[in-house]
């Protein structure tokens, strides 16, 4: 799969995915399955931002699944070639014609393109999926738009994903995701009081920019080298012990206790267990990671993790 930063003229006429596709959720599946089914040997090609519009906007938008999470899915969804590029104010600020006539069609050379039903572009979004379909039938191009994709009375949305994540409705989100949420990093050194208190964790550095869950106790899974084991993470601030308030993501994988610092690992959410709290001493913060761990193993009979 190549990776592109600018556009530059193709000379033959892909079929174009248009979205940000933050999540790879099952409505953004639905619209890939389409784009396959119509490229018909032609090239298949995402253009998409590398940062969030709204980042741009000053929200502080995170992300369900860091660029370079996205670029793996658009690869592993046979896409050919991928135009990731910066969203600025000159990009913001494009009329939604010259988008279409500049970038679609005299770069891009597009002969089908794909959106979903919800779908905006050009300054201040004054175009739709609608005007853009308009625009492009008129130049002979075919467009298809993608209807909402329901789960239960829901219309399925990265907003509405990112929203159930920050609440701990982890169960929901993924099934809206179709895969488990997940948050990789690399194994950092801690202050090692889970082993002092008999249940050794890793602690994981992150990406900043990746959306955490509401701060609690989950029912996890960690994957170290393509193996997944059940585990039990903490999303917080630890305040029983520490008065920092920086969040940390620690686990404690069952039956597992050996050095990992250094290794990369994926922590996928499976669901919320409890609230984070303060306990009034380290003997009850034992005591209650105890009832956790053997509430995990109890469900892991259950549950098809």
């Amino acid at each position: 799969m190549n990776v592109y930063e600018i556009v530059e003229k193709r000379h033959d006429s892909p079929a174009v995915a248009l979205g940000f596709f933050d999540g790879f959720h099952i409505g953004h599946k639905r619209l890939f399955e389409v784009l396959d089914a119509n490229s018909r040997g032609r090239k298949k090609v995402v253009f998409t931002f590398k940062n969030h519009p709204d980042n741009l906007l000053g929200f502080d938008t995170k992300y369900i699944l860091t660029n370079e999470e996205r670029l793996e899915f658009f690869r592993n969804y046979g896409i050919d070639d991928v135009y990731f590029i910066e969203f600025n104010k000159k990009i913001m600020q494009m009329d939604k014609d010259r988008f279409i006539e500049e970038i679609l069609i005299d770069k891009l050379n597009v002969s089908v393109v794909v959106v979903g039903y919800d779908f905006t572009f050009g300054y201040m979004a004054e175009g739709d999926s609608k005007y853009l379909c308009e625009k492009l039938h008129q130049f002979g191009r075919k467009c298809i738009v993608i209807d909402p994709v329901m789960y239960q009375e829901h219309i399925v949305s990265s907003t509405l994903i990112r929203r159930l994540i920050l609440e701990g409705n982890i169960k929901l989100a993924n099934c809206m995701l179709g895969f488990n949420f997940f948050i990789s990093g690399t194994v950092k050194k801690g202050n090692r009081l889970g082993k002092k208190l008999g249940f050794p964790t890793i602690n994981i550095k992150f990406d900043k920019e990746k959306i955490v869950p509401k701060k609690g106790v989950y029912v996890t899974n960690t994957i170290i080298d393509d193996r997944r084991y059940l585990s039990i993470t903490n999303v917080g601030t630890n305040p029983t012990v520490s008065a920092s308030g920086n969040i940390k993501i620690e686990t404690h994988i069952l039956g597992v206790d050996k050095d990992m610092y250094g290794r990369r690992v994926k922590i996928e959410f499976i669901d919320f267990v409890r609230e984070e709290k303060k306990f009034s001493n380290i003997d009850e913060l034992k005591n209650q990671i105890t009832q956790d761990v053997e509430y995990v193993r109890a469900l892991f009979c259950k549950a098809s993790i």
